[in-house]
């Protein structure tokens, strides 16, 4: 295992792997991004092509390639290896101990496989399927989508697909209960039953194309107590909030697009879709989850709400667009006004209506200012009153202090009102736990706290150049013991005044405890894109300054040292401190005087 890991690493890299994720941009020996991991709009995320690492310096994530995708992909280290070596071309040496979880996971699989092929047989080929189809057709879903979505049907009679997946596919029962489709009968009745008896299914894949659940709606006829739709319920595969409908077709439209359509239903993705308009997803509702999110901000950071018209009534609905904004996307919301209930009707009735219409969406703070405003009388009490009992909330939440004022001065001159008066009424939705802002100037960085900073910038600087032994021999030599207030960078600093090594080899060669510190400080360092000149000068400029901080720190003490002696009648020691004192003085003089 360990040798096939290096030889997938000398055949990719990192730059390579990365890139193929997320847009990367060199900029001097490394290349920069909007982190992956977490909402950003300054690029934080830094990628060495030498020493084949990435970190984060926003949210802390670092590593190397086997790390970003485990992370990036939400995945195993296995699974990432797997990954890597389709992308080297590495035939790997296949694990004959897999783990009972992983066994189990990848029969679950298998049969949420087989009960999806079952279901689109049942829907396109079998007679008992002929009604479900004809209201697919009937809704303008093409055989070409209901191919490629794998739309099918399950049949009311349970024994139908038990018998399949129990005598012919030799699956056990307790195996079927726990894809969570199925069921064990009660009240004295044997076998199982499907959850989805009698409905259309769709199969939810993640983005990697693998059957994690199902969905299921009902037919015309059916009883009206019955939920228009349910879905799998929770289980090892299936989490409802780490999935979007459709994102595994859509992925790719979305990168090249650069904004991404968010619709409620599957009916809602697929019209659309079908129609050429493919960087759509659904959520299945109209509220997003964190890793929902979290998964649109791998290919986009511009969303496109093409969601019920009165969504923005709704609390979950707004926890939604607050968590996305600090996440830092920009939100956009697709308007269909009286015309159209939704995107499905749209799209079919009016396809250049829809195209308009997106074109035309508005920003996320507009469309609920303009959509509210229109559904209450700005001029009366009452109108003022809802207008704001539902703007204020969303107004509140925005991160962006200009952005802020700007609507806030737009929803005063919209109900007739004054910006003061709306900051005012604004406070009552503010959370009174909201941290303030501590003024450095009330505030001081304590001296302790300085040097640290002092020495890391240090160290980063030594480490970034081009031959940082080199740099270290000459700068330092003087003094090789700069660095003990802090052992790890006092061991990496020693470590390398006696290598003459390349970083590379330097970096391979570092116990494994001091390779977080080291990879931590190389990057940082990269970022400062000094020339050699610059990066000698800085260099020399900070150890000035730790040689001043150090020299003025005894000072103090022998300060308060003689001030003890004068009030006592040792005359020697008086005399003896007050040279030393004395000294120091010049030295500290000579010190800044040598100075860059």
């Amino acid at each position: 295992m360990e040798n096939q890991v290096e030889e997938i690493k000398r055949k990719l890299n990192i730059v390579n792997v990365i890139g193929s994720y997320i847009p990367l941009k060199k900029k001097g020996r490394h290349y920069t991004a909007c982190c992956p991991f977490h909402g950003e709009k300054t690029p934080s995320f830094m990628v060495s092509e030498e020493l084949q690492i990435y970190k984060c310096f926003g949210c802390s994530k670092a590593g190397d390639m086997f790390s970003f995708v485990e992370e990036y992909e939400k995945i195993d280290f296995k699974e990432a290896l797997e990954e890597l070596a389709k992308m080297a071309g590495v035939q790997l040496v296949k694990n004959t101990q897999a783990t009972t979880a992983e066994l189990q996971k990848k029969k679950l699989l298998e049969i949420n496989n087989e009960v999806a092929r079952f279901y689109h047989f049942m829907l396109i080929s079998h007679p008992l399927g002929k009604s479900a189809l004809e209201y697919v057709s009937n809704r303008g879903i093409t055989k070409q989508s209901i191919e490629q979505f794998k739309i099918g049907f399950a049949p009311r009679d349970s024994q139908y697909i038990s018998t399949y997946l129990i005598d012919k596919k030799k699956y056990h029962l307790h195996d079927l209960v726990a894809t969570g489709t199925f069921g064990v009968n009660r009240y004295g009745k044997s076998g199982v039953y499907d959850r989805f008896s009698g409905r259309l299914t769709f199969p939810l894949l993640d983005y990697r194309d693998r059957v994690l659940g199902f969905s299921g709606r009902v037919l015309p006829g059916a009883d009206t107590n019955q939920a228009k739709y349910i879905n799998s319920p929770e289980t090892d595969l299936y989490h409802k909030s780490h999935l979007l409908f459709g994102l595994n077709f859509a992925k790719d439209a979305i990168r090249e697009q650069k904004y991404v359509i968010i619709v409620e239903g599957e009916f809602d993705m697929i019209a659309p879709f079908q129609h050429g308009v493919k960087n759509i997803v659904a959520i299945k509702g109209t509220a997003f989850t964190k890793e929902q999110l979290e998964l649109l901000h791998r290919y986009t950071d511009t969303l496109i709400l093409a969601l019920d018209s009165d969504f923005a009534g709704s609390s979950a609905a707004r926890r939604s667009i607050e968590l996305a904004d600090t996440m830092g996307f920009d939100i956009k919301v697709l308007s269909l006004g009286d015309k159209f209930k939704d995107p499905d009707e749209a799209i079919k009735a009016d396809p250049a209506f829809f195209d308009q219409q997106l074109k035309k969406a508005l920003p996320i703070w507009d469309f609920i200012i303009q959509s509210t405003v229109a559904g209450n009388d700005p001029t009366t009490i009452k109108g003022k009153k809802n207008i704001l009992e539902i703007v204020l909330p969303f107004l509140a939440k925005i991160t962006n202090a200009v952005i802020k004022d700007d609507y806030i001065r737009k929803l005063a001159l919209e109900i007739g009102s004054t910006p003061e008066s709306i900051k005012q009424e604004i406070t009552h939705y503010t959370s009174p736990n909201t941290p303030k802002q501590i003024s450095t100037a009330t505030s001081p960085i304590p001296l302790a706290t300085k040097k640290v900073n002092q020495l890391e910038y240090l160290c980063s600087l030594i480490f970034s150049a081009k031959n940082p032994h080199k740099v270290s021999q000459k700068l330092l030599k003087d003094t090789p013991d700069l660095f003990q207030d802090i052992p790890l960078i006092q061991k990496l600093i020693d470590l390398l005044l006696a290598s003459s090594e390349t970083v590379e080899l330097f970096h391979q060669s570092l116990p494994a405890e001091l390779k977080p510190t080291f990879e931590s400080i190389y990057l940082k360092g990269l970022s400062y894109n000094f020339t050699s000149d610059q990066r000698r000068v800085e260099i020399v400029k900070v150890i000035t300054t730790l040689k001043t901080m150090a020299i003025k720190d005894k000072l103090k003490v022998l300060s308060q040292k003689i001030a003890l002696l004068e009030n006592q009648d040792d005359i020697d020691l008086l005399s003896t401190t007050v040279l030393e004192y004395n000294k120091l003085l010049r030295l500290l003089s000579q010190v800044e005087s040598s100075g860059p």
